[in-house]
């Protein structure tokens, strides 16, 4: 809303004096800008995708799946099977109730933006009530911060992913502003507890800040909060153990097991390798470069903060955080793994140089500016990027998972196998076989034994009655089953996906001319921009 400038004083009539500048809170910019991106890039992903909405990763899809399992009474991707490939204790269980409503792919589109929309707005009101941009000639500044908090926060590009990286921004946001109030002397929220207790439920790298959250608030003098957290978070994993135990499943989900860095439990000694290996990562790619500058950033300003205890309690919080990302965290695929914490370290520096204002010179706050501006800006560069080429990642989507669904579910209406999972299980009433091991338990586990291989897949078509599968044929090193017999390729003009081409394969237990009748049809039906070549025998 439109407000007068503090420095502009009204005269003894009650108007305000002549040199009124009135101006729009920098919160109130940064909606209506992120407003305007979001609703370009949702027209971009519809431009390209024929009218349709597409996210920009097949893995939404997965958890989508999961939530219909769910509301069926399993867990998993398949009736009546068992498997863990959600990277998300909660979010499955969020999108069971936006699927009870069937809003299918909008359920979490709405509540990432919603999500998105409230980090950008939780940063900016903190930013504010700090002083940040209070005094004269700080509206240019004001007015670039509050973009880049929208790329800082990735709130253009991660609500489009469908995944459960918005709201973890959001938790990992409010619960800093939580740790702000009680240094302020100010009794935290119910909001606040809400999003403390979420970090570790809506992603496994939020029980780091959760952690440290939960000691700050102790040492703040809420101690009743920070138990009260400590004890609901302790539950709700215990919890969870449990109901994975009693379905046979590991305490981690197969998607952090296969792809995440540190898959080496059943190995305790060497967790401490895997750790360093993780460490050098951190310092050898640009993401982990960048997360590093920021911690510094802010260590710098808890180091001239440090005679303000409760200041210094408030980022020491945010570097441990900062530190075990850089210790066991992941990076890029989208830029979404890190983002949470990338949006953390930048609402902390901005918070800390906030505290600094009111002790540094005119000269030194003009330097200060400029360096968080070029230092939140070379932060942001990824997430910018992402927001580029996220209506890209939409069409590759659109053009061949989409594909690929359409024709299991459509022509060929009996159980396939893929290595990519997503939308061709969800919503799929016959059995979809994962052959890469997120929705199968059998293959996570032969896969991390390396007892993986063209016999095992065979013989898991077999026992599931698959007749064809649809695979990137690259990603299996030791080949397919001879057995097998390649009898089409989606070819596809891919961006952002591994892989252009999908390889398709009859099984012994296909039909030959109903796989060939289905292909045909299939055919006859593709974009444009697709194409199916038929290997006739």
């Amino acid at each position: 809303m439109a407000v007068v400038d503090q420095y502009d004083r009204p005269d003894k009539t009650g108007r305000a004096s002549a040199g009124v500048i009135a101006r729009i809170e920098p919160s109130t910019v940064a909606m209506l800008a992120w407003l305007g991106l979001l609703a370009m890039e949702i027209i971009a992903v519809l431009a390209l995708c024929d009218f349709r909405l597409f996210f920009t990763l097949d893995d939404a899809y997965i958890h989508l799946a999961v939530a219909d399992q769910i509301l069926s009474g399993g867990y998993g991707v398949n009736a009546g099977e068992y498997s863990s490939p959600s990277s998300s204790i909660i979010w499955p269980y969020f999108l069971a109730l936006t699927e009870a409503l069937h809003l299918g792919a909008f359920g979490p589109l709405l509540i990432n933006v919603a999500a998105a929309g409230a980090s950008v707005l939780a940063i900016l009101r903190l930013l504010e009530a700090s002083g940040l941009f209070d005094g004269l000639g700080e509206l240019l500044f004001a007015r670039v911060i509050a973009l880049l908090v929208i790329f800082c926060t990735s709130a253009v590009a991660l609500p489009m992913t469908g995944m459960e990286h918005s709201a973890h921004v959001w938790a990992s946001i409010v619960t800093f502003a939580g740790l702000v109030a009680a240094a302020r002397g100010f009794a935290p929220t119910s909001v606040h507890f809400l999003a403390l207790v979420l970090l570790p439920l809506i992603r496994f790298e939020g029980i780091a800040f959760a952690g440290a959250a939960i000691v700050a608030f102790a040492l703040l003098g809420q101690r009743r909060f920070a138990a009260g957290a400590a004890l609901v978070i302790v539950v709700a994993l215990s919890g969870y153990a449990v109901l994975m135990a009693s379905r046979g499943l590991p305490l981690l989900p197969s998607s952090v097991l296969l792809k995440g860095y540190l898959t080496t439990l059943d190995q305790p000694a060497g967790e401490l390798p895997a750790i360093v290996r993780n460490m050098l990562r951190s310092v050898t790619t640009s993401y982990g470069l960048r997360l590093i500058a920021l911690g510094l950033a802010v260590a710098w300003c808890a180091n001239l903060l440090r005679a303000d205890r409760k200041a210094l309690i408030v980022l020491l919080s945010v570097m441990v955080a900062v530190g075990a990302h850089l210790a066991c965290g992941q990076y890029g695929w989208f830029n979404r793994y890190e983002v949470y914490i990338m949006a953390l370290a930048a609402a902390a520096l901005l918070w800390g140089v906030a505290q600094l204002k009111p002790r540094l010179s005119t000269l030194q706050w003009s330097r200060v500016k400029i360096g968080v501006v070029f230092g939140l800006g070379t932060a942001a560069i990824p997430y910018m990027t992402a927001a580029v080429v996220t209506p890209l990642g939409a069409s590759d989507i659109y053009e061949q998972q989409y594909q690929m669904a359409r024709f299991a579910h459509s022509f060929y209406r009996h159980s396939v196998g893929v290595n990519d999972l997503g939308l061709v299980a969800y919503r799929n009433a016959n059995y979809t076989l994962d052959l890469w091991g997120l929705g199968s338990e059998q293959v996570r586990k032969a896969r991390m034994a390396d007892e993986y291989g063209p016999a095992e897949m065979a013989a898991l078509a077999h026992d599931h009655d698959v007749g064809l599968i649809m695979i990137y044929e690259g990603w299996f090193e030791k080949g397919v089953p001879p057995s097998w017999t390649k009898v089409a390729v989606l070819q596809t003009r891919s961006v952002t996906l591994s892989r252009q081409n999908v390889d398709f394969y009859r099984t012994p237990l296909a039909d030959a001319a109903v796989v060939d009748a289905a292909l045909r049809a299939f055919k006859a039906t593709l974009p444009s921009r697709d194409r199916l070549d038929i290997i006739t025998p």
